[in-house]
């Protein structure tokens, strides 16, 4: 297919020297519905289910372990759904190639992909949340899956506020704060959803997006898209916004805070006009997911808003060459324009089975983080590296797999294994949240894993 990409995709996650892992990263290629099974669709995705149609591919899951080196590019195909004999027989060495092709049938229709960045605060439950829902929400709303752009991005927004409002349910389900408040965990959310060959881009926080351009074919080095803008308070959109619901802004340590109006610790009972209130200023972004101690009781919104920007954008391969999301604990140390270039250079340089473009930007954010003698925050980075058909293969790396999105993935590199989900390893950490970060808990360095190479 010409209007399909094919791209390389690695991806990183480290703790830094922080004390918790808040970090979270998403990874979903699927199949779009068909026109024959549209009508089915609803009743198996669009309100929640895990029902498929006849044709559909069994879902599973594959968890990607955390620094597993492979020798060889990705060799992926959907394949219908097969049964458990019939998945040991392709694994099988000694099965030949007319028995593979006698039970593999390669389905035709269009994949589509997700990519999420989310990135915790006051608690990891709003981004592992996310994480687990937001892309069945989406997937749920009415236009999401139009051909109409705008239908699309507005079925983004409503499904980022759909999960927004499901947190609710889960609130009393979280850890109380260390004052026994109600959590305050909330999430940065840089999502892009990938279709035929436009990308759709929904976003809330600082994390980010950045493409890679080469405008010619002359050139040396690669142009930074910045295809999304951190939500900070300060922005005269966001602060005319919070301003109007009744929020404010102050400054704490010198960065712009949302403040969190809470009644002083020590009040008992209803809060009245009489009440004391303490004005903290608690949030250096002025929209997430979560941040549910926003919410305005006199307007019934929410300060920290969870409605993303949203943008579509058509990608071509001869010019777009790179796609990065990343958590701020890369953008804070690396400036997009060295983030897309590292990964032109590194595939210039690096030989076959070198480490991933991937890990190279986040192993190289923590290195600057220490340089700086600063306490690392959790870094993630998400890396597609976008291929010309019919141009020079892509340079494979360690911990790297390539994605046709004409044939979509159901296949990881070794045979035998299917699945329509790939996740990153999360670390089984110990519970609990940090409150107010560095004020609160000065932990020290934690060791630097990444930084062997």
């Amino acid at each position: 297919m010409d209007d399909s990409l094919l791209f390389r995709m690695s991806a990183f996650s480290d703790q830094g020297g922080r004390k918790y892992m808040e970090d979270v990263i998403e990874i979903r290629i699927e199949y779009e519905p068909t026109a024959s099974t549209d009508e089915d669709y609803p009743k198996s995705q669009r309100h929640g289910g895990q029902g498929k149609t006849q044709s559909a591919a069994a879902p599973q899951t594959v968890t990607e372990p955390h620094g597993l080196s492979r020798s060889g590019p990705a060799s992926a195909a959907w394949v219908e759904s097969l049964s458990d004999e019939d998945i040991c027989s392709i694994g099988t060495p000694a099965s030949s190639e007319k028995d593979a092709v006698e039970h593999v049938v390669v389905d035709t229709r269009r994949s589509v992909a997700f990519f999420a960045v989310f990135d915790g605060h006051g608690g990891r439950e709003a981004a592992h949340f996310a994480s687990e829902h937001l892309w069945d929400l989406l997937k749920r709303q009415r236009g999401f899956w139009s051909k109409d752009h705008s239908e699309v991005c507005a079925a983004l927004r409503k499904g980022f506020i759909a999960c927004h409002h499901a947190m609710w349910k889960e609130l009393p389900e979280w850890p109380k704060t260390i004052t026994g408040l109600p959590s305050t965990s909330g999430t940065t959310a840089s999502v892009i959803v990938i279709r035929g060959v436009n990308m759709y881009v929904a976003h809330v926080g600082d994390s980010a997006v950045v493409v890679g351009v080469k405008e010619d074919i002359s050139d040396i080095t690669l142009q930074a898209l910045e295809i999304t803008q951190d939500h900070k308070p300060e922005l005269p959109k966001e602060k005319e916004r919070i301003e109007r619901l009744g929020g404010s802004i102050m400054k704490k340590s010198g960065v712009n805070r949302v403040v969190w109006k809470r009644p002083r610790l020590t009040h008992n009972g209803p809060v009245r006009r009489s009440t004391v209130i303490d004005q903290i200023p608690f949030l250096a972004v002025a929209r997430s997911l979560g941040d549910l101690w926003s919410y305005d009781f006199y307007s019934g919104e929410f300060v920290v808003s969870p409605e993303p920007d949203t943008t579509v954008m058509t990608l071509d391969p001869k010019r777009h060459r790179y796609i990065i999301l990343g958590s701020d604990g890369l953008w804070n140390m690396m400036p997009p324009k060295n983030a897309v270039n590292m990964c032109y250079s590194h595939d210039k340089m690096a030989g076959p089975k070198g480490m991933s473009c991937a890990r190279r930007l986040g192993c190289t954010a923590l290195l600057f983080w220490k340089e700086r003698m600063l306490r690392a925050d959790n870094t993630t980075v998400i890396v597609l590296a976008l291929q010309e058909r019919g141009g020079p293969p892509i340079p494979m790396h360690r911990d790297e797999i390539v994605v046709d999105m004409a044939t979509g993935i159901d296949q990881i590199p070794y045979p035998g294994t299917p699945y329509n989900t790939c996740e990153i390893q999360k670390a089984e950490l110990e519970d609990g949240m940090f409150y107010e970060e560095d004020e609160i808990y000065e932990e020290e360095h934690e060791g630097w894993t990444c930084l062997d190479w």
